[in-house]
């Protein structure tokens, strides 16, 4: 019997480097990004994270009472990644568990701009506190064929990680 995967999904290009890798599981996406700035890009994202798991027929869940509040996940992860990660795994993983996942992983293992060291760390404990499996594998070797792809495909490909700080580390604005 295949194992039940939630994979905390950032961004369709993201998980379709996932997925490359995972065609042994039963996968479905979680997506909770209270993390990104603003509201139009969040959108942006979401929309083609949706889209992409409706052409491929795979189930797409998200926190139904969640309402966009940038500022409030501001205060909340103080904007450094390691507060990030652990905020929007916990959900995942709190997630997997009420709904009888076997396990649980995250499509950010597939970009090289992410710090996979502090992601896994996070992970893993959150497994140990949840007692949800986390599943360790790095889905970096797909990442620039999967967004390649994407892009061919006409989905929306972002050009920044995802908060206010990475966005004024891309494009020096200040004001954000």
């Amino acid at each position: 019997m295949r194992k039940r995967l939630l994979l905390h999904i950032c961004c369709a290009p993201c998980s379709a480097a996932a997925l490359k890798t995972l065609s042994d599981m039963d996968t479905s996406f979680y997506f909770y990004n209270p993390n990104i700035w603003d509201f139009d890009e969040y959108s942006k994202r979401r929309s083609a994270a949706l889209k992409y798991a409706d052409d491929l027929g795979l189930s797409f869940f998200e926190d139904e009472s969640f309402v966009y509040d940038y500022e409030a996940w501001r205060a909340l992860s103080l904007e450094i990644c390691q507060n990030c990660y652990a905020l929007r795994l916990k959900k995942t993983a709190d997630f997997a568990k009420q709904n009888g996942f076997d396990c649980f992983s995250t499509s950010l293992l597939s970009s090289p701009y992410q710090n996979a060291a502090l992601i896994k760390e996070s992970a893993l404990a959150i497994s140990k506190e949840t007692g949800v499996e986390f599943l360790d594998k790095d889905f970096k070797e797909f990442f620039y064929e999967a967004k390649n792809q994407m892009r061919r495909d006409g989905f929306y490909i972002q050009k920044y990680c995802a908060c206010a700080k990475s966005y004024r580390a891309r494009f020096g604005e200040e004001n954000v």
